[in-house]
């Protein structure tokens, strides 16, 4: 055994080999659809319409989907979900992976009696980390039903009520952005589709502690009974592939003392005061503040760092003229790297 080499074997068992299947599905899923949306999100049919929870590190979005799920809410997926993107008819499907639900053990100790009980008697696989429940009302594989509402998750590490309310359409949007995992489609295509559906559907943020209580609280919330059938009339089909080759390619080096302009195939998108940008090799997409977006809108016309400063020193007088130097700079400089701005002398389309 070299030094490198870890001191413990590590063993695989059936619920760690099922894990990787279903992940390996999803992935599969993608490379032979590859102009699905696919978000990290759990989602709950609601009447009809599908209550889409994206994930957040720790948020808990498997277990109040299980919990939903035990108070009769069929369960269309607690991890991945595929989502159709149909312009014709202007909808959008999420799509059921038909995948048993996986809650993390142990259960919480303040879920119920009841909730734990009806756990430990599913005839699911188990180990140390994991149980699926077999026996959850889950919709078969390849069934859709339409999105109906986003719903970002807050969980408290302190004891508190149950709440929703509605969200900050931009918060929504890095919420959904980041937590979509399709690689293969052009990152201009999924910011699209991402506006479109944040600008039609409701989106809420709930702050909870207990996802018993939550999914409760969730179950007979009048905001989510009745949702309405929506029709994105934006919608547009755009099947733009990123070009994955470029992957790990050299950035472009900035120079202060260049002018600069913004590039001419950058998808942009608006919410509230920040912009989304999404760079020509469709491989990433970015938010600006307020001060960001003020600065690339100067870059809608030739511009150099020294331009910059000096319109943001006169808008901020209070701010120390070494930081706002410091901040353009690095603003600048992060704009180039990724290919969102290009220096005069060669303004083309990012390739």
């Amino acid at each position: 055994m070299t030094e490198d080499a870890p001191s413990d074997v590590r063993i695989w068992d059936s619920v760690n080999t099922v894990c990787d299947l279903v992940a390996e599905t999803a992935w599969e899923r993608l490379r032979s659809e590859p102009e699905l949306l696919c978000l990290h999100a759990a989602a709950v049919n609601f009447d009809g319409r599908l209550v889409v929870f994206p994930n957040a590190r720790r948020a808990g979005k498997s277990t109040l989907a299980i919990a939903l799920a035990r108070l009769g809410r069929q369960l269309y997926t607690d991890d991945f979900l595929p989502v159709r993107i149909d312009a014709s008819n202007q909808t959008c499907l999420g799509i059921a992976n038909g995948a048993p639900p996986r809650i993390r053990l142990p259960v919480p100790k303040d879920f119920s009696d009841a909730f734990h009980a009806w756990v430990g008697q599913d005839r699911g696989p188990s180990n140390r980390q994991y149980k699926y429940l077999l026996d959850a009302q889950i919709a078969p594989h390849g069934e859709t039903l339409p999105l109906g509402a986003m719903v970002v998750l807050d969980r408290q590490d302190d004891p508190v009520e149950p709440v929703l309310a509605p969200m900050a359409r931009e918060d929504a949007l890095e919420s959904l952005i980041s937590q979509n995992f399709a690689r293969t489609r052009h990152a201009g295509a999924i910011l699209k589709s991402i506006d479109v559906i944040t600008r039609h559907l409701p989106i809420y943020r709930l702050s909870y502690h207990s996802g018993e209580a939550a999914a409760e609280y969730l179950s007979g919330h009048s905001d989510l009974k009745s949702l309405p059938a929506t029709r994105f009339a934006e919608l547009a089909q755009d099947d733009r592939q990123a070009p994955l080759n470029q992957i790990g390619q050299s950035t472009p080096e900035f120079a202060a003392v260049r002018q600069y302009v913004q590039a001419t195939n950058v998808t942009e998108t608006q919410a509230g005061n920040d912009s989304f940008l999404a760079d020509g090799t469709g491989l990433a997409i970015f938010r600006l503040n307020p001060v960001s977006t003020a600065i690339w809108r100067l870059l809608g016309e030739p511009t150099d760092l020294d331009e910059v400063v000096s319109l943001l020193a006169a808008a901020f007088p209070d701010v120390p003229a070494d930081q706002i130097t410091t901040d353009c700079e690095q603003l600048m400089r992060g704009l180039a790297e990724a290919r969102l701005i290009l220096p005069v002398a060669s303004k083309v389309a990012a390739q």
